[in-house]
């Protein structure tokens, strides 16, 4: 074992007999201690010293059956694994084991973790979406959630029993949490499905790591009772913004995406549109736009309108930020709102005009009706037109459009 996790990158410290416990871990500072029988005395004087209390402890058994008397407080940074061992499985279950201890180290508040899995519950899970959503849409970010499911579950259970699942359960857990970022939110959402949050993530990334995660677990070999298990998964993407706008509709549609994709038979990942609406998208790519606005409302409806029109569209909230995804991104035109707050709007939207990177690129502002918008000046600085606020959603598109063909 000592080879296998040296292999992997520890640095491990061997002991054949530990009588005190307590004073090897304040020799040694472990980061998780490894035991080779469920020992409940050793476990009780950790937890009586304040230097190894939080320190996660990995139980080896000849059973299948759980540890029992541990601590409710100790639950999540306990757990168990039945001899003999593979390599493969023994560096995935520490690697787990780690991650989570870390994040119980660092969390302000106690977290909820499921038992069996040790990932986060699905209270959590729901509480930390609406947080991270609200996240992503104050500081103008992707997030993206993933569904996945254990393809017939119910007939594994059916077959091998409850304890051939939970095994099945535990490893896939492990694998999530030890293939995953220490910022990725994952949790158990149901008996055999799981769901992750990736922030700063878009659609296509996370359709990458779902497909990475569902080769690596169809590709794993349950055994139960002597016979071998082959098992596959399906996963559901959407990402915020591109399919919701808040997290009930995220979760929504990442659901709806899996059942499509156990719909297609499973053992396959889908994004929240149809693998022919995705091809299409990608061969049929419309002109960029982007909006420059600060008004969440108005900056949405806006960008819902035109990617229902077959538009690929950037946002920004403000001067500063468009300024810069121009130079990174060159739309083939910019919406922008000349009433900009916390800046001169009207400065804001000359400097976009005046940049080299737009001389071909057509301005076009949004402006409200009574509004004093000096309109000669902007068109003197180079600005194509104006489109009135609130905007006109069934006419939006065929303006943006008359813009473009000019």
């Amino acid at each position: 074992m000592a080879d296998w996790l040296h292999s992997a990158g520890y640095e491990t410290v061997v002991y054949p007999d530990v009588h005190d416990i307590v004073a090897v871990c304040a020799a040694e500072l472990p980061n998780l201690i490894v035991m080779g029988s469920c020992d409940m005395g050793s476990l009780d004087r950790l937890d009586e010293d304040a230097r190894s209390r939080r320190t996660p402890v990995l139980f080896l058994s000849d059973s299948d059956d759980a540890p029992t008397g541990i601590a409710a407080d100790r639950a999540c940074l306990t757990d168990w694994m039945t001899r003999p061992l593979r390599e493969d499985d023994l560096v995935v279950k520490v690697r787990a084991m780690l991650r989570v201890a870390y994040a119980e180290s660092t969390s302000a508040e106690p977290s909820e973790r499921d038992g069996l899995t040790k990932l986060y519950n699905r209270r959590y899970f729901d509480e930390r979406l609406e947080r991270e959503v609200e996240r992503a849409r104050r500081y103008g970010r992707k997030l993206t959630c993933v569904v996945m499911d254990v393809d017939d579950f119910g007939g594994v259970t059916g077959r091998h029993g409850h304890r051939a699942a939970d095994r099945i359960l535990r490893m896939l857990g492990d694998m999530l949490l030890s293939t995953t970022r220490c910022s990725d939110i994952i949790a158990r959402y149901g008996a055999q499905e799981f769901v992750m949050l990736l922030p700063e993530t878009v659609g296509g990334d996370a359709r990458m790591l779902a497909e990475r995660i569902r080769r690596a677990f169809s590709a794993r070999v349950f055994e139960s009772d002597g016979t071998e298990l082959h098992l596959t998964m399906s996963c559901g993407v959407a990402s915020y913004p591109d399919h919701a706008r808040d997290a009930a509709t995220l979760i929504r549609m990442a659901n709806s995406a899996i059942f499509q994709a156990v719909s297609d038979g499973g053992n396959c990942t889908v994004v929240a549109f149809s693998d022919r609406d995705e091809e299409r998208l990608v061969c049929e790519a419309g002109p960029t736009i982007l909006i420059v606005e600060d008004n969440d409302y108005n900056r949405s409806v806006a960008s819902l309108v035109l990617r229902a029109s077959g538009y690929e569209v950037l946002e920004a909230g403000d001067g500063v930020t468009a300024l810069s995804m121009v130079k990174s991104a060159h739309p083939d035109l910019i919406l922008v709102d000349v009433q900009l707050n916390g800046s001169d709007g009207m400065n804001a939207t000359i400097d976009l005009i005046g940049m080299e990177e737009n001389k071909d690129i057509p301005v076009v502002v949004l402006t409200a009706r009574d509004s004093s918008v000096d309109m000669d000046e902007l068109v003197r600085a180079g600005c194509r037109g104006y489109i009135v606020k609130p905007i006109d959603t069934n006419n939006l598109a065929v303006q943006i459009r008359s813009y473009l063909e000019r």
